[in-house]
């Protein structure tokens, strides 16, 4: 028998193959683009249903091979059986979590497309913290308080005394 072997015709020499692990809670970056992570998961989820099925067919050669030289039939050992389950368990868990991230990014990308249909219908306005410069609002005069302006009348000031007052304070306090 050849010491080569590839990975179609050794049946679970390994049972857990080299499959990229993900956090399946993470979410997709801002930076990368949709439709590019989901095509990477497409291939990665095409090598790891293709990996499943060299698996399935490399031990069914090597079971046919068995059977062949055994006169008797010859059924799967425990170990054998381990393997291939385990191994089966491993690929469809690696397929339901390119799924669900799938579904993820997908869903993420349908919110955002909302979310700029939305910002496209509303009209554009300026925000309401922003005014213009036309718009003021009075401001009520807090250069002379009542009480002092009660002190200037009793005094005998007139409104124009008060106003030159004000004018004189304006002055000093630039």
């Amino acid at each position: 028998m050849d010491d080569t072997k590839t990975a179609t015709e050794a049946p679970g020499q390994a049972i857990a193959p080299d499959i990229e692990k993900t956090d399946e809670n993470v979410e997709p970056e801002l930076g990368v683009d949709a439709e590019q992570k989901i095509a990477e998961l497409e291939k990665e989820k095409n090598r790891v249903i293709e990996e499943s099925a060299n698996y399935r067919l490399a031990y069914l050669k090597e079971k046919k091979r068995q059977s062949r030289q055994d006169s008797d039939i010859v059924d799967e050992d425990e170990d054998d059986k381990i393997r291939r389950i385990a191994n089966e368990a491993l690929a469809n868990s690696r397929l339901a979590e390119i799924a669900r991230e799938q579904d993820s990014i997908i869903k993420q990308a349908l919110k955002e497309n909302r979310e700029l249909k939305l910002a496209q219908m509303k009209p554009s306005s300026a925000p309401s913290s922003i005014g213009s410069h036309t718009e003021s609002k009075s401001v009520p005069d807090t250069l002379v308080t009542p009480e002092q302006l009660v002190a200037f009348k009793a005094r005998g000031w007139d409104d124009k005394k008060i106003e030159r007052y004000k004018q004189n304070l304006i002055k000093n306090v630039r």
